[in-house]
């Protein structure tokens, strides 16, 4: 049934995940969607499996304290009284202090998984920048917060431990004490040891209540937080009126009709303890002026409210093809979004007619094959296949693929470059043979030729007849389009054809005028551009033939018991050698107690010594509260070094991740790496510590007890060896299954959280095409597999306590026969010894589940020190000898000699040859070439994202091996196109953290103000981000999902202008933004960092490039083949840079 309840909350979690509305998504992050699913879901499946106690064990007290009171009389009030004060202890006050602790602890877990999930998108991010110690101090000051909740919490679970054993002890003894005053010292030996046998009877039902209350109080907090999810708003307005599939005589396939759409509101507060702007804030400084675009400078594009569209009235005919254009930030892709129900519909009205087909900015590939991809759950039609692969243009991809349409895709699709996934995703949307195509700027990641093809052949000619809206930056299309829409500021400007657009001198013309017209070529230049930029193509793709079969990692799986090392790290991160030998100590001073107040009891009831009462019961009461000191502490010990584990696992586990090398990550999912910081430390922090009070105290308990009887009547250990012998090979057998299914119960997890990962990524691609109903069907089915050993378990669970319930009986009968036949001598002793032999297999059995469980949750330490002790590793961030920021970089010059490279993946197969180029300082270099041929490695050189085969790299005369990673990246800043992949791919896009846009233009918080508003000047966002209600505190989603990617990028271009770096790496920095701002941040750059050396990867050229560079450098096939002025190459009509310059001219 516990598997049931759990496998409905993940099931109903998941599927409320693809209906929550733009605000709920605000509300509920990805990372706290995923903790629903890893913790909350389980914690309450945890509590449903102990419901059935909440009746038993009330009725085990009641029918106990009924035979108590016909053995002791009034006396059994006194322990009686002290089960209910322990009852309203362990109902009322102590739970009361857990639910406090319990929320919070969730809460900070829910930060912290939350932020993890963040570095892991925004990886790569992280490293160029040499973010690892930022991030790993952040997250361990969280982590630091929830421990303290979590150490509240843990004291709570430990009172639950230590109030059921120490009430077990003081019943007994208050009982006995008051019969012993009431009888003038006498015990009789008949009703003694049968009222210290019920009293034993209690130890089940107060161990198992404390579990149970504890369970019910993280089950309850647990179940509030997935109740107010599963309450939370939905897509209702804008998205209940799309009508797909459903085709009328209108004319028109899509109508907006006095729409206002809005994206929920972000108020600073949502960040915690950010102040409200003050009133100086609110003005801008007066010598910061406003800039024009023609003379250099700024656009009114990049001012206005955050993307808000207004009053939209659109008809689009069906069949036609719409443009959609306009500056950055202006609304185009949001008008998208609206369409298909992303934004919250404020007004107006959306009619749309037919099934839509969506191609995101950012596309979604899914962790699964090219196929799988494209078909998008329908079924397969081989005409229909064949026909989207070859008018995308994916066709010659496929054949240097190792698997052509079976490849598989690694996560998020790293394995293809910014122009495959592309065209992957227009692949699927002419595969659906939808009536609508939606096309959010799915041109921008193409190369000229390639850009060219997908237009002319799949979006222009190979979809006639369906209704098309392409949301592009690619002007020099717009005379081929039926329909153009001019959006600004979250308006539609104008909408009309291109003639009559042009001839209104409005807004339109103002776009065009912004990119430059260039001249013909000939037609032999487009022929041999078409030749070489197809070899270079094939050339690309056929590099990573033989590594493309593997490109998820297998998960690795541990086989047999839980190693010695694996024990041993644990206790190191306990305390090591001095916390065993403390625990130890206690454990043999609190048995010996216990053996001592046993021995005890039986000589008061022989009256041996002949003592007066009041002696016998002092000395009984004391041995019973040395006891219970000695418990109190045994405990407070295992509580401290369980959270100190915790501490440094999860601390050395996130150590270890950060400092992994990039390739590592490309065959990580980031579910899997989630599962280990979400279930592994979870086990870690809640469920191993009871395991662990129940292993060690029943360890001592058994120990104990065989002594006893092993003083008391030695004939009775004959009985107990062989029971012994056979609890042995069953805790054998069970250990090996249960430790296994453990084990595969872990492995098959990864999968599913992978898969809901994965999905909360594309919810908006998977709702446009109506295929939510496909996925929560595929997550069923992952959750009927990884039940799969969980079913197991359970029954594994069944089995044994059926086995444990047969030797119980088996030594109860030996017990009684052997009362039956006399062979004992002293009664007394005796009735000690059968009192404890009866708990023996009580005891065996508790020992017995307790160690098996507790080796079953040590799988999670063992996962977790794969990440602490086996992870690869970078060098050293920092070095004894590194010199200081203020000091080097000085000039700039980079000198690179005989450099070869190779990636990790591939060390046989060189991407560098033979390098030998000096970067004069303070100069600007273009760095053009093929896809494949090298551009981006270089940069990735320079970084140490790959080391050198061969050869030296020297930034001002100093090896770049000779310094700490972080200090040589922290020396350079970086304006990166992607975000987890290890070698630089064009078309990916601009990473940024949550937080505010103070934080995301200066991460160290270094700068003044006034820097700040300089450098958004710079970039064209001075006004955008004044017009906010909270300025520069104005909040910024995870990866700044409530702006553009064009803003995006522009706020991470501001964030370098701000360093004022000597050295300054762009990777395809202004791929995302149009033409018209691409001209004016490269002017801003240069006059913003006037002594930095430049190095650019350019994905755009255009005649420009004459003024822009001082020299141009042509990459082909890991080769630097040309590297001069652009002007002195341009002369040679032979060379390839002239060539390429010659294929984006000849662009339409």
């Amino acid at each position: 049934m516990a598997m049931n309840v759990k496998t409905v909350l993940i099931s109903a979690v998941y599927k409320k995940a693809l209906r929550l509305s733009a605000e709920s998504n605000q509300k509920y992050s990805k990372g706290y969607t995923m903790n629903l699913v890893n913790v909350d879901c389980e914690s309450v499946s945890k509590a449903w499996e102990v419901t059935h106690q909440i009746w038993s064990i009330p009725f085990q007290l009641a029918v106990i304290i009924v035979l108590l009171c016909r053995l002791l009389g009034f006396s059994a009030w006194a322990g009686v009284g002290v089960l209910f004060f322990s009852l309203l202890l362990l109902i009322m006050v102590v739970p009361t202090f857990m639910r406090k602790a319990a929320p919070w602890f969730m809460r900070l877990g829910d930060r912290r998984l939350k932020t993890i999930r963040e570095v892991l998108d925004g990886i790569r991010v992280v490293k160029i920048n040499g973010w690892e110690d930022h991030f790993l101090e952040k997250l361990q000051g969280i982590r630091s917060e929830q421990l303290r909740w979590l150490r509240r919490f843990n004291t709570g679970v430990a009172c639950f431990v230590i109030v059921g054993q120490v009430t077990n002890t003081l019943m007994p003894l208050a009982a006995f004490s008051l019969f012993g005053r009431e009888n003038m010292g006498i015990v009789p030996s008949a009703r003694m040891f049968p009222a210290l046998a019920l009293f034993g009877m209690l130890v089940d039902p107060l161990i198992a209540l404390p579990q149970l209350l504890s369970s019910f109080v993280i089950a309850m907090t647990s179940w509030g937080r997935i109740y107010a999810f599963l309450l939370a708003d939905e897509k209702t307005a804008s998205y209940d009126l799309v009508t797909h599939g459903v085709m009328n005589i209108s004319r028109y396939a899509l109508t907006i009709t006095g729409g206002s759409f809005s994206w929920p509101s972000t108020e600073a507060s949502a960040l915690g303890p950010v102040s409200a702007p003050t009133r100086q804030e609110k003005k801008i400084d007066d010598d910061v002026d406003s800039i024009d675009l023609e003379k250099g400078k700024v656009s009114e594009e990049f001012s206005g409210p955050l993307p808000f569209l207004r009053n939209v009235n659109i008809a689009i005919r069906r069949g036609s093809l719409t443009a959609i254009v306009g500056h950055v930030g202006s609304g185009k892709s949001s008008l998208l979004s609206a369409i298909i129900g992303e934004m919250m519909r404020v007004s107006g009205e959306v009619d749309c007619n037919g099934t839509i087909a969506y191609c995101a900015q950012q596309p979604w590939i899914q962790t699964t094959t090219i196929q799988d991809n494209i078909l998008f759950g329908r079924p397969l039609n081989l005409q229909q296949l064949q026909k989207a692969i070859q008018t995308t243009s994916f066709d010659t991809d496929l054949e240097s693929f190792p698997h052509g349409l079976a490849t598989q895709m690694s996560e998020k699709g790293n394995n293809l470059s910014g122009g495959q996934k592309a065209r992957l995703s227009l692949s699927r949307a002419v595969y659906s043979d939808a009536d609508i195509y939606l096309f959010d700027d799915v041109l921008a990641a193409l190369d000229p030729r390639v850009g060219r093809s997908v237009f002319n052949n799949c979006i222009k000619k190979g979809l006639r007849g369906k209704t098309r809206l392409l949301v592009t930056h690619q002007l020099q299309y717009l005379n081929q389009v039926d329909h153009i829409i001019v959006v600004s500021e979250g308006t539609i400007a104008e909408q009309g054809t291109f003639e009559e657009l042009v001839g209104r001198n409005g807004e339109l013309t103002r776009l065009l005028s912004d990119v430059q017209s260039f001249s013909e070529d000939s037609e032999e230049s487009r022929k041999e551009d078409k030749r070489k930029s197809m070899a270079a193509q094939k050339k690309a793709t056929e590099e990573k033939k033989e590594t493309n079969d593997k490109l998820i990692a297998d998960e690795e799986r541990n086989v047999g018991a839980v190693g010695a090392a694996t024990w041993w790290a644990y206790l190191k991160a306990t305390g090591g050698a001095s916390m065993a030998v403390m625990l130890f100590v206690e454990i043999i001073m609190l048995q010996g107690s216990v053996i001592i107040l046993g021995q005890w009891l039986t000589w008061w009831t022989e009256d041996k010594f002949h003592e007066k009462a009041g002696a016998w019961i002092g000395i009984y009461d004391g041995i019973g509260f040395a006891s219970i000191l000695l418990l109190i502490l045994m405990n407070v010990s295992i509580l401290l070094s369980t959270i100190r584990a915790s501490r440094t696992f999860h601390s050395k586990a996130l150590s270890g991740v950060l400092r992994a090398p990039m390739w590592w990550f490309e065959g990580q999912p980031i579910g899997r790496i989630m599962n280990r910081f979400s279930k592994d430390i979870e086990a870690i922090d809640q469920r191993l510590m009871p395991q662990l009070f129940q292993l060690i105290g029943g360890a001592g308990t058994l120990l104990s007890t065989v002594i006893i009887v092993g003083y008391s009547t030695p004939i009775m250990l004959a009985f107990m060896f062989p029971i012994t012998v056979i609890y042995w090979f069953v805790l054998r057998f069970y250990r090996k299954s249960l430790r296994e299914l453990k084990r595969l119960e872990s492995i098959q997890r990864g999968p599913l959280q992978a898969r809901i990962s994965e999905t909360l990524d594309g919810i908006p691609t998977i709702l446009a095409y109506r295929r939510e109903h496909d996925f929560a069907n595929a997550v069923g089915g992952l959750l009927d597999t990884s039940n799969r050993p969980t079913f197991l378990r359970i029954h594994a669970e069944i089995w044994v306590t059926l086995r444990m319930e047969i030797l119980s009986s088996v030594v109860v009968f030996a017990l009684v026969m052997l009362v039956h036949t006399k062979v004992v001598g002293n009664s007394t002793q005796f009735a000690l010894s059968l009192t404890y032999a009866s708990t023996f297999t009580y005891l065996l059995n508790l020992l017995l589940k307790s160690s098996a469980n507790v080796e079953a949750e040590m799988n999670s330490v063992e996962r977790l020190m794969n990440y602490t002790e086996n992870l690869p590793q970078e060098p050293a961030a920092h070095l004894g000898s590194d010199p200081s920021k203020e000091i080097w970089p000085m000039r700039g010059e980079i000198v690179l000699r005989d450099i070869s490279a190779a990636y990790p993946s591939r060390p046989d197969k060189l991407v560098l040859r033979s390098v030998n180029l000096t970067f004069k300082p303070g100069e600007t270099v273009f760095i053009v070439g093929r896809t494949g041929s090298g551009k981006s490695t270089l940069l990735s050189l320079l970084l140490r994202m790959i080391d050198p085969y061969s050869g030296s790299a020297k930034i001002d005369g100093r090896d770049i091996t000779s310094v700490g990673l972080a200090t040589l990246r922290q020396a350079m800043e970086v304006i990166p196109q992607g975000i987890r992949t290890c070698n630089l791919r064009p078309g990916l896009d601009p990473f940024i953290f949550s937080g505010t846009i103070r934080s995301a233009l200066d991460f160290e918080g270094k700068c003044d103000e006034k820097a700040l508003w300089q450098a958004l000047e710079l970039v064209g966002l001075k006004q955008f981000v004044a017009s906010q209600e909270f300025r520069l505190d104005t909040v910024v989603e995870d990866n700044g999902s409530n702006y553009s990617v064009g803003q995006r990028q522009l706020l991470c271009l501001a964030a370098a202008i701000l360093r004022n770096p000597k050295i300054l790496l762009l990777d395809e920095a202004t791929a995302s933004i149009d033409a018209g701002a691409d001209v004016f941040i490269q002017q801003a750059m240069r006059q913003s960092c006037p002594n930095a050396t430049i190095l650019s990867v350019m994905h755009r050229l255009s005649d420009r490039i004459l003024e822009e560079c001082d020299r141009v450098l042509v990459m082909e096939q890991g080769v630097p083949v040309e590297f001069a002025s652009p002007r002195e190459l341009l002369t040679r009509p032979n060379s390839m840079f002239s060539k390429l310059m010659a294929a984006a001219r000849n662009s339409p």
